[in-house]
């Protein structure tokens, strides 16, 4: 109890901090009673309608918070947020009960029909420095006849919750929620604001979510400094072998669409110059094309650090990447690792086609999307111009979809210092590593908008668990979760702690000099 009565050098009240955007909490001097006793949780509001029927954790307590957390992630998994169409709108409903339950007022707006991003603040007792929990409402589609069970049923099985957007994302969104409101039951005044914010249409790159919010809803940023995002965790590498791993910075997408066009026909007297036999033609020569190799400045820290408790011989070809992989051994190892091998050259994958749908019609128009994901610091343009040159078929159209620039964080920052000294409370010994990711995410929309946004949730996720995001048979474990909840208030102390102020330098001892010894 006493780790969220002192959270952040807040003030716990009897009564409940109202969560209102308009107003902001108002705490009462501290007492002496009330440092010496936990304080009173606060009575449960009226039956809120359409609330879920979940218990509440009224305490920090891991089996209470386990409980509320596996009800109200099971109702959201629920929820069909598929993206397309995406229709987060009965997402951020549900957000806005759950929250209204405890007397914290939310806002939804929509971005476009069925379209909703919900933001909640609870107020601070200092104005600035303003921390935001952010995560995304939408969850990619996912194909039944691949699963052990349905991907929306949300089913509780093993110490593990199952479903399509357990880990990507609503499983964060919970922790983040329920950190909110043990803020608000336990009467806690934060040493400033922690900002609460649901979005839509990450898993297509922001449109309609975080990038639209920041053009139009520059209110819901005022005053925020830090945000915590999806994109890294405290991650098991072996049993008992954790690495905090925060993402800082990330790869951009390029998502471009390739149209060819030619006469149409039927498949028994084909021309030499369909649209089809075009498109596959210069799709061949990208498929083969090979991207140049560049380590950029995160990624040799990043590998530096995850190779720091290798054996030496292991480790010292990390110390130089971008030499070591002139070596046509090593090169061939480290490239086997599509994951490693994304980190080091820019990415394309063809992931759709499109033609005739009929067996023997020849279509005057084929497609194909790619998605090109860049590394930092190279540019859409060129590498644009790149592609048309390998496509070498200029009668094919090039029209990008989506393409923004991507922005790394900062690591000299008081939130990295605050996960640092989180990593040595929780888990001694472990490192904490700054990542670059090669999908995006949100993060890059706040970046954009000078906000220091870190890819971190404080949840131990074994390492093998991450290729059932987007893939099959999604889960999470809901202890972690819930254990998660309480990092995520530990976190917030840290980052708010008062700085330790470096004890004076002595006064150095007087010289012997000529005038002293007279």
């Amino acid at each position: 109890m006493r780790r969220w009565r002192l959270l952040l050098g807040g003030v716990a009240l009897g009564a409940v901090a109202c969560g209102s955007p308009a107003a902001p909490g108002v705490a009462s001097p501290p007492t002496a009673a009330l440092q010496a006793t936990p304080p009173v949780a606060p009575p449960a509001p009226a039956a809120t309608p359409g609330a879920p029927d979940c218990p509440r954790a009224m305490a920090p307590e891991i089996a209470a918070i386990r409980a509320e957390a596996e009800c109200l992630l099971g109702e959201y998994v629920r929820i069909d947020t598929t993206n397309p169409p995406g229709n987060e709108v009965v997402a951020a409903r549900f957000l806005e009960r759950v929250l209204a339950r405890d007397g914290i007022s939310s806002e939804v707006v929509l971005s476009a029909s069925g379209r909703a991003n919900l933001m909640a603040r609870v107020r601070g007792r200092e104005p600035g420095h303003a921390l935001m929990l952010v995560h995304h409402m939408d969850v990619v589609p996912a194909s039944a006849s691949e699963w052990s069970m349905p991907p929306l049923s949300g089913r509780l099985e093993g110490g593990y919750l199952w479903g399509r957007g357990s880990l990507d994302d609503k499983g964060m969104g919970v922790a983040h929620l329920l950190s909110t409101l043990l803020l608000v039951r336990l009467g806690v005044v934060p040493a400033h604001d922690v900002v609460f914010l649901a979005v839509a249409d990450e898993e297509s790159g922001g449109g309609q979510g975080a990038r639209w919010l920041v053009e139009h809803q520059r209110a819901w940023f005022q005053g925020v400094e830090f945000a915590l995002n999806e994109g890294g965790a405290i991650i098991e590498l072996a049993p008992g072998q954790l690495v905090y791993g925060v993402e800082l910075a990330q790869k951009a997408p390029l998502w471009l669409r390739l149209t060819a066009r030619g006469a149409s026909g039927h498949g028994s007297a084909p021309a030499p110059n369909t649209a089809t036999a075009v498109l596959v033609r210069g799709l061949a020569r990208l498929a083969e094309h090979p991207f140049p190799l560049v380590v950029t400045p995160e990624v040799q820290a990043m590998f530096a650090a995850r190779a720091a408790a290798l054996p030496d011989a292991e480790r010292a070809p990390f110390r130089d990447l971008a030499r070591s992989l002139k070596d046509p051994k090593f090169q061939k190892k480290f490239l086997d690792d599509a994951h490693d091998a994304a980190l080091v050259r820019n990415t394309l994958a063809i992931t759709q086609l499109s033609a005739s749908d009929k067996e023997n019609v020849i279509s005057e128009r084929a497609s194909a999307v790619l998605d090109v994901r860049l590394l930092p610091g190279q540019k859409a343009e060129s590498v644009t111009a790149e592609l048309k040159r390998v496509l070498a078929e200029p009668a094919i159209e090039v029209e990008a979809l989506l393409s923004w620039t991507a922005q790394a964080a900062p690591r000299d920052t008081r939130l990295f210092s605050a996960i640092e000294r989180l990593a040595r409370a929780r888990h001694a010994g472990a490192p904490v590593m700054a990542n670059v990711i090669g999908g995006f995410t949100d993060c890059n929309a706040l970046r954009v908008a000078h906000i220091v946004c870190y890819g971190f949730h404080p949840m131990r996720v074994p390492v093998d668990e991450f290729h059932r995001i987007h893939g099959k048979d999604e889960r999470i474990d809901t202890a972690a979760l819930a254990e998660s909840v309480l990092a995520l208030g530990d976190l917030m102390r840290e980052l708010w702690a008062p700085l330790p102020i470096a004890p004076a330098a002595p006064e150095p001892p007087p010289r012997l000099t000529d005038e002293l010894l007279r």
